[in-house]
């Protein structure tokens, strides 16, 4: 009976392995498209503190890299935006669908999310 209760164990993780392993987004340098809402959130030390948030629709995993500091990250909704120095997004791309195309870098220090996304482009989404 014990060993019937192992198997049926281990074969309902390998069900659900397949299912995380389908959604699972890989760290740079491989690009990638994320689909969500863009919304600019205000931190507590004012605008420099500001940042811009990117929240998903579902939680998707994303596979750890070739770096070491990329680890493996089982299910994530929302993204911190890393935007070149000087770029603003425009209100047109804040609070609604939209697609984001960028690179994705695990948190080291600074960051408000453990996986951050470097912004390379947004557009409306459908």
């Amino acid at each position: 009976m014990l060993f019937r209760t192992f198997l049926l164990a281990g074969l309902t993780a390998a069900a659900i392995r397949p299912a995380l392993a389908h959604d699972c987004q890989p760290y740079q340098p491989e690009p990638v498209a994320l689909t969500g809402e863009i919304t600019l959130v205000h931190g507590p030390k004012g605008p420099k503190d500001d940042y811009y948030l990117l929240t998903l629709p579902e939680m998707v995993c994303v596979a750890g890299g070739t770096a070491e500091t990329d680890e493996d990250v089982e299910s994530i909704n929302a993204l911190q935006l890393q935007l070149p120095k000087g770029v603003k997004l425009g209100p047109s791309l804040l609070g609604r669908r939209v697609s984001v195309t960028g690179t994705l870098v695990h948190r080291l220090a600074e960051g408000h999310t453990d996986v951050l996304l470097t912004y390379d482009t947004a557009k409306p989404a459908p």
